[in-house]
């Protein structure tokens, strides 16, 4: 069961995520900073307007982008690669050479030289990738922080009641946080993987094991050695309470 694992690598250098299992981007209100506009840079994709400057398709307004973003949820097939930008005039003033950078980022999945562009005062590009991978760049690391906590929340939400009976009130989940919460970023870059499906719960203490994956991507759908586990993440369903505990070599 792959949704039951969450995979998080962090490149501090490309600023970006590389996750499986997160909530992502596509997802309505799920940005702080929405986007005015969308170049939609994967093959394929017949949504949008069609700009003859760039060859790509675009989203135009907050409202469609949220719309777009809104049916990524809704039907996964729907989910695309994009970079946001500022306004179509700026997108117009793209040159030649910086059209084909973009075109690389989107076969690639990597920049050439950086990825957040002057002329589209861009926050994230967007990539999904083979086996539900995501690749996202981001200018405010704090965006994917709003991801991690969103997604660690309610699959937390959804263990506790996974074994609810019809006739039970479902339990409340805290949101997730721990007093640190920039001790969770040296882990990130490590590779981790949380394996709710080697959850370990006694007395209403859940602990999530977490195993270092690094970029190893064969590794993130496997069952792992629980030996090989290096901590935790913690809730307490009487305290409502989280907790990370973890030692390295």
């Amino acid at each position: 069961m792959p949704g039951q694992v969450i995979y998080i690598y962090y490149d501090t250098v490309g600023n970006n995520v590389l996750s499986k299992g997160i909530i992502n981007l596509n997802k309505k209100n799920a940005l702080r900073r929405t986007p005015n506009n969308l170049l939609l840079i994967k093959d394929g994709v017949s949504v949008g307007t069609h700009d003859s400057h760039t060859g790509f398709q675009v989203i135009k307004g907050q409202e469609n982008v949220k719309a777009f973003l809104d049916s990524g949820i809704k039907n996964p097939s729907n989910l695309s690669s994009w970079i946001d930008f500022s306004s179509i005039e700026m997108l117009h003033q793209l040159t030649p050479v910086e059209i084909s950078e973009i075109l690389y980022i989107a076969h690639a999945h990597n920049y050439l030289h950086s990825p957040f562009y002057y002329k589209l005062q861009n926050n994230y590009i967007f990539l999904s990738l083979p086996n539900n991978f995501i690749k996202v760049y981001y200018r405010y690391l704090e965006e994917f922080m709003d991801q991690f906590v969103e997604s660690i929340t309610q699959r937390m939400h959804n263990t506790v009641n996974e074994k609810k009976r019809f006739f039970q009130k479902e339990k409340t989940v805290a949101t997730f946080s721990i007093p640190n919460m920039d001790e969770l970023i040296p882990l990130f870059r490590e590779g981790i993987c949380l394996s709710f499906r080697q959850i370990k719960i006694e007395n209403g203490v859940y602990q999530v094991p977490l195993f270092i994956a690094e970029d190893r991507l064969s590794m993130v759908d496997r069952l792992f050695d629980g030996n090989d586990s290096f901590g935790y993440i913690e809730y307490n369903t009487e305290s409502e309470k989280w907790s990370l505990e973890y030692q390295f070599d």
